[in-house]
């Protein structure tokens, strides 16, 4: 006979399964309509979710022997291994789409292997007859689990650590569309990992009943909350507007300029020795004179989502430098972009009396869910 405190831990580790498999359900059957068809796009980690809450079944040996000291054994050592690897596969997977940088992803691949081999020997053990995860053997084990848990510990820092980077790059003027980067996703969605990780190796420490059933109750509600946070996408590309960019008959590739000023990106290299502080008022005139030609007379602006990076390119200089001069000669990337693009605008209403918001909002190089608020935000700064 079981006691009740054995019993109640069952029953949370049952509902703890039954909420990954539901989540995993619902993520993969969840496909909005006019979103359907892009859904690599506008749900980037959907099919690592969905892999990663499925795997959770194996920690099902524990439900049904709750007094087996080798199913209590490979739960934990399962919670101490899944719960860093799922936050850092599910964050590279996520924002490296986002970024569509393969440095982001490649860590998925590599850490997922360790993480299999380990998680089928702690399982198949728990079904051999004796004490398999006692003794000698269940020390080792342990150790090449613990170890591998702070590697997947430091992962997990490390994809933090590249999307505050990001972060900060987006809130220092990186984006001429605040919507490019899913900056209140961003901050949202680190809690969670933060939380669950936390919740994790607290209940794995204690070890006890009691603690590893209100762990995994815990955990439970996280994943639900985590379910309500990405079944809506958080990107700015509008459905409509995505298609038209896939269209290559209509709409290339959004190069803005396939080059600069032919002094800019000879003098490109001999520029790079230098520092901000260090540019000399012609440099700076210089490199005034390339960021005018490539957003105003290129009409650079008028790509949606131009970064500060790309003009960088664009213009044959150093990103730090264009920054510099931006700021001191411009008004800031973000400030000077969005107003030509207002200028733009302007233009349009006197020359075409007839067009459209819409139409407006998009020949001038605007997102439609961010032109009001940019327009009153520059309006209300001048």
């Amino acid at each position: 006979m079981y006691t009740l405190q054995q019993l109640l831990f069952s029953a949370s580790l049952a509902v703890y399964v039954a909420t990954s498999i539901f989540f995993a359900a619902v993520r993969w059957g969840h496909k909005c309509e006019q979103y359907a068809k892009h859904m690599d796009y506008y749900y980037p980690a959907w099919r690592v979710l969905v892999a990663c809450y499925l795997s959770n079944i194996i920690m099902a040996p524990a439900i049904f022997l709750p007094a087996s000291e080798d199913a209590i054994l490979q739960l934990r050592m399962l919670l101490i291994l899944a719960s860093p690897f799922f936050c850092s596969v599910l964050l590279f997977s996520y924002f490296g789409k986002i970024q569509k940088n393969e440095r982001w992803r490649r860590p998925i691949y590599i850490l997922s292997i360790p993480f299999a081999v380990v998680a089928v020997i702690a399982t198949v053990l728990v079904f051999v007859p004796g004490t398999q995860l006692q003794g000698v053997f269940c020390k080792a084990f342990f150790a090449v689990g613990g170890t591998l848990g702070l590697v997947y510990l430091l992962c997990f820092i490390m994809a933090l650590r590249m999307i505050v980077q990001e972060l900060r790059r987006s809130m220092e003027e990186e984006y001429s569309n605040p919507n490019d980067f899913p900056q209140r996703f961003a901050y949202g969605i680190m809690w969670i990992p933060l939380v669950h990780l936390a919740v994790s190796w607290i209940t794995t420490y204690i070890g006890t009943p009691v603690a590893m059933s209100i762990g995994l109750l815990a955990l439970s509600g996280i994943s639900i909350a985590l379910l309500i946070g990405v079944l809506s996408p958080h990107r700015a590309i509008e459905v409509d507007q995505l298609e038209k960019m896939l269209e290559p008959s209509k709409t290339p590739s959004p190069e803005i300029a396939s080059e600069a000023p032919p002094e800019t990106v000879s003098e490109a290299s001999s520029v790079a020795e230098e520092s901000a502080e260090s540019l000399s008022e012609e440099r700076k005139d210089e490199i005034a004179k390339a960021i005018r030609y490539v957003v105003e007379e290129k009409q650079g602006y008028q790509d949606q989502h131009l970064t500060l990076t790309d003009l960088a390119h664009k213009v044959g200089y150093n990103r730090t430098y264009v920054s510099a001069v931006l700021k001191e000669r411009l008004g800031g990337f973000f400030v000077y972009v969005n107003r030509c693009r207002l200028a733009h605008a302007a233009r349009l209403r006197v020359e075409q009396p007839g067009i459209s918001v819409s139409e407006l909002i998009d020949a001038s190089g605007f997102s439609r869910t961010t032109y009001y608020k940019i327009r009153r935000q520059l309006e209300e700064n001048k």
